[in-house]
């Protein structure tokens, strides 16, 4: 059987490292994305089984996420279970409208998890579970006070197999810890070489005092004075032997001295030399690192347009899925500069009144009698529709993300107005004035890179 594969897009790392063991027990291979807009580029290229989505996140949230997803015929039927901390009906209906199949809370138990695998129908019927493998384990006889007590044996549950963790996260935790344990082992080494050689000089000089005093005759009894005359006490012979015990154990003494320090200058300047290579390597990384980010960065290319239809907002919809994607893209390729959204309202052919609203006037009808020709829609948007939250935050996540090489500037061009786009009036019906007023209704995104520094 082929495995099954789950997207998981959250933007809490440990939300995503905790849903995916809990796939993986069940044979699933995990995908994780930490935003909105990098799982839509995910989904261009691959066609997960399941994925779970996240609400609350920087830039796109989930059940927009979701609705995006539902309205492209390539990724529609790819069941999404919401994995967030929103609860209640409300929000379970809001989401289901959106296209998911269900909500699962982030606190939940692993049984909740197979749960909705099965009713997915990503798992197998269930069957009975093996019996957990036992090991039998002897305890030894034992003396008390009431007497010995005989061996006992006993059936103790077999050790657990667990996963091993990622070769990541192993080597992130590992490494640190090797680090500083190899210092660690470095300054043993030198204080032990030092103790060492203090120790080798003090019994040194010991033996030689010792072999000194051994070597050396023993002095002769002084005879008795006489009462007649004092006697004269002739001068000492000298002892060449202990000048040269002294002159030996000065030759020790300078050798572990020389032997230490000769030591440690070599440690040092391999320290130094490594030291060095480092600095080099390091180097060479960040040249690297902006060779490829040159290298891959997109190039200067004409504004895109899109053409927002009459009594539609235009950062909504389609236009708010192209700018998120399109942000992935700069992000992505390591863009530099202001991206720049601009919004123009066309006059559209129309036909009511103020009081019950107006509408696209019949393609057949001739332009000349129109009701209005203009935009009140337009006209009557507010601030925060121009800007709706959605957009708010997908440009906050982007400056942040990027620490503000990436800027994105919001205008509004309003009705400019535009000799020769208009058919004559008295020639022309109102399908092909409309033709021409959606042509100057759109929404046009303009990049602007910084220039490179020398």
């Amino acid at each position: 059987m082929t495995a099954k594969r789950a997207l998981i897009v959250d933007d809490s790392k440990s939300a995503r490292v905790v849903l995916s063991r809990l796939l993986e027990k069940h044979d699933l291979t995990v995908d994780t994305t930490d935003s909105a807009e990098s799982a839509l580029l995910y989904l261009r290229e691959h066609r997960p089984d399941v994925i779970f989505m996240d609400q609350v996140m920087s830039g796109m949230d989930g059940l927009t996420a979701v609705q995006a997803i539902k309205r492209d015929p390539s990724t529609a039927s790819i069941p999404i279970m919401m994995y967030t901390s929103q609860d209640g009906e409300l929000y379970a209906g809001e989401a289901r409208a959106s296209g998911a199949v269900g909500v699962l809370p982030k606190r939940m138990a692993p049984a909740d998890i197979a749960s909705a695998l099965y009713k997915l129908q990503l798992l197998p019927e269930r069957r009975e579970a093996a019996p957990a493998g036992f090991d039998q384990v002897q305890l030894p006889a034992v003396e008390s006070g009431a007497g010995r007590v005989p061996a006992i044996i006993v059936r103790a549950p077999a050790a657990e197999t667990r996963e091993p963790a990622a070769a990541a996260e192993l080597r992130a935790i590992v490494e640190p810890l090797l680090q500083e344990q190899g210092a660690e082992l470095r300054r043993f080494v030198v204080a032990s070489l030092e103790g060492m050689s203090a120790r080798v000089v003090t019994e040194v000089a010991a033996q030689v005092g010792a072999a000194v005093a051994a070597a050396l005759p023993p002095p002769a009894p002084a005879p008795a004075p006489a009462e007649a005359a004092p006697l004269s006490v002739p001068p000492a012979a000298p002892r060449p032997l202990a000048w040269i015990v002294l002159a030996v154990l000065g030759c020790v003494l300078a050798l572990g001295s020389g032997l230490l320090s000769w030591r440690q200058h070599r440690e040092l300047g391999t320290l130094g030399a490594r030291l060095e290579a480092t600095g080099r390597e390091l180097a060479a990384a960040q040249a690297a690192i902006a060779a490829a980010r040159a290298a891959s960065a997109p190039p200067s290319r004409p504004a895109d347009r899109l053409e927002v239809p009459y009594g539609e907002a235009p950062l909504a919809g389609a236009r708010l899925t192209a700018l998120a994607m399109l942000l992935a893209d700069l992000e992505a390729h390591g863009f530099e500069g202001l991206v720049t959204v601009t919004s123009a309202a066309g006059d559209f052919c129309l036909t009511g009144n103020p009081s019950e609203g107006y509408g696209l006037a019949p393609g057949e009808m001739p332009a000349n009698r129109c009701d209005v020709v203009g935009n009140p829609f337009d006209e009557s948007l507010k601030p925060a529709e121009r800007e709706p939250a959605a957009v708010s935050a997908l440009v906050a996540g982007v400056r942040e993300r990027s620490h503000g090489a990436i800027d994105v500037r919001l205008e509004h061009a309003g009705r400019a107005p535009a000799p020769g786009v208009y058919p004559a009036a008295p020639d022309a019906s109102a399908a092909q004035w409309n033709a021409a007023a959606a042509g100057r209704n759109y929404v046009e995104f303009a990049l602007a890179p910084h220039p490179a520094s020398t």
